[in-house]
């Protein structure tokens, strides 16, 4: 790897102390809630794990005078601004049961613009609405000011911000006046599905979208017209761009071209030229990390196992203030939600394996890091289990990568369940605080991840080896990671259990008749189990590029879609099957649950049956999750043991 970075190399066996080496000291301050420590050890209710947080963001104003806090107290969502350095609350907004707010950008230094989530039977349950609303940090005063996603906050422009919609497949780009409410159109998009990266100056400059081949294209504006200068298979090698660069007619971009990898790039519109600034040999990058109104990059993330930030800058104030904090807290990962405009105060969320999220407010002109708000202040560090990365390789000689999550008095070898990620592309496990992992790991289980190929973040051709290999390659990677498991005396060989959601559901079912004989049981939660029903049934198909997707990932046989099917391969099923669905699921409509669920019944292994009516894709709200995981667990308890 090139570049300059904290390679975090240090072992994460436990949480780190503030001591008295440390660069600045914890005042321990809690403004709303603080962490409680139960005088028990009785387990901690589901609901701790369930419940949705109790804060989901919270932000500081250019100025430093306020704090913004996104926060909930059982089912009702609130929305709050707090002074500085009085800690009053300025602002209490109550949103209900069925909104709360999603984003929040300070479009200037006392005026909020943030936009909401509503109670819906979509994909993520509480669905974006993409209106966007101005909240005053002093009076209160709420208005709604345009429906779109935000592009640009301009920072040197008080009255604007520079927004996206989408009136058809072709993104718009607008210039929002936030005080007469109006919007002016600037630009349109020069292919459809796409979005907008502006200039330093805050002009549309590089539009990207999909054409009717489902490659991705890259536009340059000059003056009123569209300009091509990239073009790469969505699913492949390429650049995209993703900010402005340092100088004028420069480009930040993610660059995988002629590499395993993705990397961070530079573009120059002007000579047409690239180069690569930081690649990592093992995995994509993550994260860019900007400073104030995203004008200059200061870091970049990897996740190869734990976090690992890169340093762009190692001048930059923000970079100075990261080292001194991920020095404070060697064993969790350190992330900046917002910053003053000179940078001097900043809002800081903590959070790890055993650390759910604190959010921290750090001055650095008199070296104090102030406590503010816990995510789940009601959970217990002592209820939390270390997550350790694991490699392993696979029947064909490849490295696969995962982790694995177990609570101290867990016994080796014990009852496990693997939890399948889905997608299963574009989506991986990363290292940190997973309420579902947790929850398991809390029960008596080992918990294994694997992030089996397919995965995306670790290059291309890794992911790229799992595309036509759903029910073949995929499965195989999770089976040989058990099997690896039950080899290394973790998992006792006849106590597990696979367990995974959409995608994931598919490869515990799958994996339950490839090797009926490695699993006591299987969950299946929002699962697709007829891969000859995806280009009929489905929101993916709705989408040219998506039955593009869906025939390159998958194939259109229908013989050998059949042949990879837990429906059709139900009579090879030895495991006992719990089915969980919701009546709106528009991602794996009820019918492929049912269909199992009628072809296990056939062949003589009814299975236990969850199906909710109101719920969608994956079931929300803190009754509806707290519900399901109390099925969950009792099943697991009776088929493999642990504590429900």
């Amino acid at each position: 790897m090139t570049g300059r970075g904290d390679p975090n190399a240090r072992r994460r066996s436990g949480r780190a102390r503030c001591g008295a080496g440390s660069a600045w000291a914890v005042a321990g301050l809690i403004l709303i809630a603080g962490r409680a420590i139960p005088a028990e050890t009785e387990l901690p209710p589901i609901s701790l794990f369930t419940d949705r947080a109790e804060v989901a963001a919270v932000t500081i104003s250019p100025s430093g005078r306020y704090l913004a806090a996104s926060i909930r107290r059982g089912d009702e969502a609130a929305f709050q601004v707090i002074t500085l350095p009085e800690r009053e609350v300025k602002v209490n907004f109550p949103l209900g049961t069925e909104r709360e707010i999603a984003r929040i950008y300070w479009a200037t230094d006392d005026l909020l613009l943030v936009s909401p989530v509503r109670q819906a039977l979509t994909l993520d349950i509480m669905g974006l609405t993409l209106e966007l609303m101005t909240i005053h940090a002093e009076t209160g005063q709420t208005e709604r000011v345009g429906v779109g996603s935000l592009i640009d906050i301009l920072p040197d422009d008080p009255e604007h911000v520079l927004v996206s919609a989408s009136p058809n497949r072709f993104a718009q780009a607008h210039l929002l006046n936030l005080k007469s409410k109006s919007m002016r159109r600037v630009a349109s998009g020069p292919a459809p599905y796409g979005s907008f990266v502006p200039n330093a100056e805050g002009k549309v400059a590089i539009g990207t979208g999909e054409n009717e081949n489902g490659h991705i294209e890259v536009h340059h504006r000059e003056g009123q017209k569209w300009r091509l200068i990239g073009r790469h298979d969505a699913l492949g090698h390429g650049w995209t761009p993703a900010r402005f660069g340092p100088t004028p007619g420069t480009f930040l971009t993610l660059d995988s071209r002629d590499a395993a990898t993705t990397g961070l790039g530079l573009y120059n519109v002007e000579t047409d030229t690239h180069r690569v600034l930081l690649r990592h040999p093992q995995v994509d990058v993550t994260s860019l990390y900007y400073d104030f109104g995203r004008r200059n990059l200061w870091a970049v993330r990897f996740d190869p196992n734990y976090p690992q930030i890169m340093y762009v800058s190692r001048r930059h104030p923000l970079t100075r203030q990261h080292q001194a904090l991920a020095k404070m807290y060697p064993d969790d990962n350190v992330r900046f939600t917002s910053f003053t405009r000179d940078h001097s105060k900043l809002v800081a969320v903590v959070s790890g394996d055993r650390r759910p999220g604190d959010y921290m407010l750090v001055d650095a002109a008199a070296g104090k890091v102030d406590m503010l708000m816990a995510r789940r202040p009601r959970l217990p560090q002592e209820a939390l289990s270390p997550m350790q990365p694991v490699e392993f390789d696979v029947r064909d000689g490849t490295k696969v990568y995962g982790y694995l999550t177990s609570a101290p008095n867990t016994p080796k070898p014990g009852p496990m369940v693997v939890y399948i990620h889905g997608g299963p592309h574009q989506v991986r496990d990363y290292w940190g605080f997973d309420t579902d992992v947790q929850l398991l790991a809390s029960r008596g289980y080992h918990v294994l991840q694997v992030n089996y190929r397919g995965s995306c973040c670790y290059g291309i051709p890794y992911e790229r080896a799992g595309f036509g290999e759903w029910g073949r390659l995929i499965e195989n990677d999770v089976i040989d990671g058990v099997r690896w498991a039950v080899e290394a005396g973790i998992a006792d060989a006849e106590r597990i259990c696979a367990y995974g959601n959409s995608y994931g559901a598919y490869s515990a079912l799958m994996g339950a008749a490839i090797e009926p004989d490695l699993y006591r049981c299987a969950v299946g939660g929002a699962g697709i189990y007829d891969l000859t029903l995806l280009e009929k049934s489905g929101d993916i198909r709705q989408r040219r590029a998506g039955v593009a997707y869906l025939r390159r990932a998958v194939g259109d046989d229908d013989e050998k879609l059949r042949a990879r099917s837990p429906v059709y391969l139900a009579d090879r099923i030895k495991a006992r099957v719990l089915l969980i669905h919701g009546g709106g699921d528009r991602r794996a409509p009820p019918i492929h649950a049912q269909r199992l669920r009628t072809a296990l019944r056939e062949a003589g292994n009814e299975p236990e049956w969850l199906f909710e009516t109101e719920q969608a894709h994956g079931f929300g709200g803190n009754q509806g999750r707290s519900m399901l995981y109390e099925r969950i667990l009792e099943f697991l308890a009776e088929n493999i043991g642990g504590n429900s």
